[in-house]
């Protein structure tokens, strides 16, 4: 099975080279049939990429071990829903992965774009340059079907901290979301070497930058659980530098949605949606670079590896393809009016910079290990740095967010303006008061809070005042603005829960014996006996534990220690309580059978679930101004 899907793999890179050929032909002699040609590429390389995929997979499934990635990621006993996620568990296969996405989203456009002109040949040549240079990786580099001289009885298994329902759902809604953001990329290209440079191809992308932001915001929020529910530390975000690799193209892949707006409408922003659109492409490939290079620890990365340099190649040399062609068309990027700052496009322009700012703080602090070690020195960057730069950022784009759908094109009266906004700053200021009495007494948060709940009350007056004035089928006809209006609200709901679990979260230790009690807050938590459980590919030692308030039995949490096969580590599986207002969080931190002692952690995380909600309204608003009847 090898060698079937390294050939699949290599005639896949050799219809890559091809479409390349024709595409550069095309757009030197401007010949129909080369753009033909090119096109059957496209379509031969997708083609031959899903079956070199699917080979992989069979083998994984079939436990092929004489693959050596097989047996380097799963061994028999592994569950078969993760010897298939294993396809993006290591690095020579999330670099197929990656590769096959970008070769499906090319076959789209080819169908997709119904212009003849050199934009589509422009758009085609970016994805499929995008999509070889993958194929070279996994082709030349780090082969996913490279066969083994000997014969393995059993594989390696599978990383125990990757066994886990976040494993499914995680890595490909991310690699979708990244893979995405090639496409508005590749039509930016495209619109400079065409110099086609009206609202057409802002327009012509919307839909696949909603998407691709939509399935990078599922990855990042799902992410973040996974590591909240598997890694046993009652956290869900640490910066690392992993984490920020994906969370910085969803920085300016907002920018770049917000921006395209002003372009489309106002004919405005064009060299900072040109730019957005260039730098949420190459973010997504750093990210990739960051995770495969090694030269950056993260508990995420695949470790040291020589693809780095690759990367590195790749993005200066499309980076130098398309500011040639900025270059180029530098008179017609240049903004014909100058913004007035006192309106939405000026809020806009406004906010591009707070995007801009809020990437290059994080990109600064992930990328400071590299400097680093050039420079043999020992300055760091820790959680405190991100939370110090971040916040002032994260305090703007909540208010913004709350201003922006109250401003008009063109010049606002700033008298009306604040006079739309106090209803909205007194239920603010009522609100934090509110919550300062019932305890969160913190001065920066209950700043935040505010600023949440006037941005909160703002999008809600919006909502409420349509619906009251068009009637509530205005939330299907006009699915662009509403969508937009209940993107936000999520962010803002996102946003107060992720402040309250960050400032007011609390825990205890405790060692006791089976059969004990000890109070937590409200709660009175009982421990249980030992429990032993054989399962096909782990054993689990588990203390169910009871949680009462008061005489009240809750729930009973069962924390867990996991011995898996060919692993010697134990590994923490938490106990969780989900309520509205927040999670009793239960760690078996250490335990002794024979002496009968088990050391408990306990965590109180304030409104987390909060967190996954306001994810959802996001997601689902945006997809909501995507489909259906066409908005406004």
């Amino acid at each position: 099975m090898g060698k079937i899907g390294f050939l699949l793999q290599f005639f896949s890179f050799l219809a890559g080279l091809s479409a390349i050929f024709f595409l550069v032909s095309n757009l030197l002699n401007k010949k129909d049939s080369n753009k033909k040609y090119a096109e059957y590429s496209i379509i031969l390389q997708a083609c031959l990429t899903t079956m070199a995929s699917i080979v992989l997979v069979v083998a994984l499934a079939k436990s092929d071990f004489t693959i050596e990635y097989v047996a380097q990621y799963t061994d028999r006993s592994l569950p078969f829903i993760y010897k298939i996620s294993a396809f993006w568990a290591g690095q020579a296969g999330s670099l197929l992965f990656w590769g096959w996405l970008v070769s499906l989203a090319g076959t789209i456009e080819v169908f997709r774009i119904k212009n003849k002109d050199d934009y589509k040949t422009a758009v085609l040549l970016m994805v499929s340059v995008t999509t070889t240079f993958f194929l070279i990786l996994t082709n030349f580099l780090t082969n996913p079907f490279n066969t083994l001289d000997f014969v393995v009885p059993d594989g390696n298994g599978m990383n125990p901290l990757l066994q886990n329902p976040g494993m499914l759902y995680h890595p490909p809604t991310l690699y979708l979301g990244f893979v995405g953001l090639t496409i508005p990329f590749a039509h930016a290209f495209a619109a400079l070497v065409s110099k086609n440079l009206g609202p057409n191809w802002v327009k012509d992308v919307r839909s696949w930058t909603i998407i691709s932001w939509v399935f990078l915001t599922i990855g990042i929020v799902l992410g973040g659980q996974w590591a909240y529910v598997e890694l046993g530390w009652g956290g869900y975000w640490a910066w690392d530098p992993v984490e920020n690799a994906s969370l910085l193209p969803w920085i300016t892949a907002t920018g770049f949605l917000h921006s395209a707006i002003i372009y489309e409408k106002r004919d405005k922003l064009k060299l900072w949606t040109f730019l957005l659109a260039w730098i949420s492409f190459e973010l997504c490939i750093l990210g990739t670079f960051i995770t495969r290079s090694g030269i950056i620890d993260s508990v995420h990365s695949f470790g040291k590896s020589s693809l780095g340099i690759f990367f590195v190649i790749f993005i200066i040399a499309t980076s130098v393809a398309f500011f040639y062609y900025i270059w180029k068309n530098k008179a017609r990027v240049d903004e014909s009016s100058e913004i007035n700052l006192v309106s939405k496009e000026g809020l806009f322009y406004f906010s591009n910079w707070i995007f801009f700012g809020l990437m290059f703080v994080i990109l600064f602090g992930t990328t400071m290990p590299i400097f680093t070690q050039i420079f043999a020195n020992k300055f760091t960057v820790g959680i405190p740095y991100y939370n110090m730069v971040s916040t002032p950022f994260f305090m703007v784009m909540l208010i913004l967010s709350g201003i922006a759908p109250l401003m008009p094109y063109g010049q606002s009266n700033l008298k009306e303006l604040v006079k739309i906004s106090l209803p909205s700053f007194i239920f603010a200021v009522v609100c934090t008061i509110g919550m300062y009495f019932m305890g969160y007494k913190k001065i920066v948060p209950l700043l935040l809070f505010m600023f949440t709940f006037f941005s909160f009350f703002t999008i809600l007056i919006q909502i409420v005042k349509g619906i009251k004035k068009n009637g509530f089928g205005a939330i299907f006809k006009h699915r662009r603005f509403y969508g937009g209006l209940g993107t936000h609200l999520g962010v803002v709901i996102m946003a107060f829960a992720i402040i309250a679990s960050s400032f007011y979260r609390y825990e205890i230790e405790k060692v006791v014996k089976p059969g004990e009690s000890f109070n937590f807050g409200p709660y009175t938590l009982q421990v249980g006996d030992f429990k032993v459980v054989e399962k096909e590919n782990y054993t689990s030692v588990m203390t169910p534990t009871k949680v009462l308030k008061g005489s009240n039995y809750i729930v009973t949490m069962i924390p867990e220690r996991r011995f898996y096969n060919n692993n010697q580590e134990a590994f923490a599986e938490v106990g969780l309580y989900t309520q509205p207002v927040g999670d009793l969080y239960l760690i078996l931190a250490s335990y002794s059978m024979n002496e009968q002692v088990i050391g408990l952690q306990v965590v109180w995380e304030p409104f987390v679930v909060w967190i996954w909600i306001g994810c959802a309204v996001m997601v689902l608003s945006a997809l909501h101004g995507v489909f259906g009847r066409k908005s406004e």
